[in-house]
């Protein structure tokens, strides 16, 4: 953005009024840390600067393929790039005003506030295109989106992509499954340490002593049953209470003496959050001036608008064996919503 906010200064020098007012400014909005707003009738993504000069940059636009979720985060409906045209409806908008800008308050009204009051405005043509590419932050050694207190790393995460750890096989990397043995007892609940609990070396839970961690062994304690089959289907497997029928207190998973179980097919909700990054580039577009009549025109190549981050955001996902799940549970929540209703 320099070179854009050196020429505003040279026109400010040209065209400055009698009182010898100059447009000087050092901020520069090339990869900016954008914010986003759900506006009327549109969305807004937008930086602001109140250093010096009190300015803004604002990318103002309707896409399809772009939506909200029910916080108002800004979430794509495709996990390819989305490019649109700059038009009429779709424009980037440079001003600045006579006094201090709050995005939000000025982006994401129905009615903007009165002041301050815009003094000079750029404003995109029908030339260029935008480019909002999708990544997620949370693609790091050290992150850990599946909220079990284990580090991508910890769990097989491939810094290529090419061959994450998933040990239950279920299509599911383990740094991204909450379940990562596939046995129906969350892994954070499987690493849990209690005062009867037995350790590996490494410190994680083993109570059947077969080098395997719980979290990582389909059948905890190795009583030939499964673990996700010592497991009632009926206490509710979203959280489940874990099926005990021997009176002392312990769960039958992890009693190596219970082997009584219960056939089902069911698997737990795998559905997580997560961090996104969303990249926008501006290409071969023009920025003219409309404050004053005057039709300057400062074009662009290419340009890195900045980052756009949401964190938070939900993962819905499946396990190999349970096709079209999120599916089912979308169903269940509509339907609950209409007995409700």
């Amino acid at each position: 953005m320099k070179r854009f906010l050196i020429a505003i200064a040279l026109l400010g020098l040209l065209t400055s009024c009698d009182d010898g007012d100059i447009i000087v400014t050092d901020f520069d909005f090339e990869d900016s840390t954008l914010q986003f707003c759900d506006g009327p009738n549109k969305f807004v993504i937008y930086a602001t600067n109140n250093d010096d000069v009190n300015e803004s940059i604002s990318l103002e636009f309707t896409n399809s393929n772009i939506t909200t979720d029910d916080s108002g985060k800004f979430i794509t409906n495709t996990s390819e790039n989305i490019t649109f045209s700059l038009n009429t409806s779709n424009k980037v908008v440079y001003r600045i005003y006579n006094g201090q800008i709050d995005g939000s308050d000025y982006f994401c009204q129905v009615v903007p506030p009165s002041e301050p009051v815009p003094t000079t405005e750029y404003e995109s043509g029908s030339d260029g295109t935008v480019t909002i590419a999708t990544r997620f932050t949370d693609e790091t050694g050290d992150a850990d989106p599946d909220d079990d207190d284990l580090s991508n790393l910890q769990e097989g995460w491939d810094p290529d992509g090419l061959n994450h750890q998933d040990t239950d096989g279920d299509s599911i990397p383990d740094y991204l499954d909450v379940d990562d043995d596939g046995d129906n007892v969350l892994t954070e609940r499987e690493r849990a340490i209690n005062e009867d609990s037995i350790l590996d070396d490494n410190g994680e839970v083993d109570t059947d002593k077969d080098g395997i961690p719980n979290y990582l062994d389909d059948d905890d304690d190795e009583d030939g049953v499964e673990t996700r089959l010592e497991v009632s289907e009926e206490d509710g497997l979203t959280n489940p209470e874990l099926f005990s029928s021997t009176g002392d207190g312990l769960e039958n998973y992890l009693n190596d003496q219970q082997t009584e179980f219960i056939q089902h097919n069911e698997y737990i909700p795998h559905n997580i959050t997560r961090n996104y990054g969303y990249q926008v580039t501006l290409r071969n577009f023009n920025l003219e001036r409309q404050d004053d009549g005057s039709g300057e025109t400062i074009g662009f190549s290419s340009y890195q608008l900045g980052s756009l981050n949401e964190n938070g955001v939900p993962f819905l996902q499946c396990p190999e064996d349970v096709p079209n799940c999120n599916e089912e549970e979308e169903e269940t929540e509509e339907t609950d919503e209409e007995t409700s209703n």
